[in-house]
């Protein structure tokens, strides 16, 4: 069973399993898939905004990737949550079980300059 939310931009209740606001036509993404790369083409300029778990992407600002991640402070803490890759910005956003559920950073494109794979106790992967 899908649940209604609101959508982000004009508060009309949506349908989880559509694509985008029947109301103001915002593309909405709200997967729960452990990972997902996007196609482009999907996102048409019929529709006003997108949105990535209510964050709202800038003017020519495309989703990529996202996925399961992880910030790590320490060998002993992290916080787990979802991370999105756009053609502009790196955007974590923590998931409500964290002691800090609010966390959110992002990372302009422009200011990485390496990005690299480890692995974590065989647990999950890092960047």
């Amino acid at each position: 069973m899908v649940k209604a939310l609101n959508c982000p931009n004009c508060a009309a209740v949506f349908n989880p399993s559509d694509k985008s606001c029947e109301y103001c036509g915002s593309y909405i993404i709200t997967s729960e898939a452990k990972q997902l790369t996007y196609d482009l083409n999907e996102f048409k300029p019929t529709y006003q905004k997108i949105f990535f778990h209510e964050i709202e992407m800038s003017a020519n600002e495309l989703p990529i990737r996202s996925g399961m991640a992880n910030i790590y402070y320490s060998a002993t803490k992290s916080d787990g949550g979802r991370l999105l890759l756009t053609n502009q910005r790196l955007i974590f956003c923590a998931h409500a079980l964290n002691i800090n559920p609010n966390l959110y950073l992002e990372i302009k494109i422009d200011d990485i300059d390496q990005a690299e794979l480890g692995l974590n106790l065989f647990i999950s992967q890092q960047y």
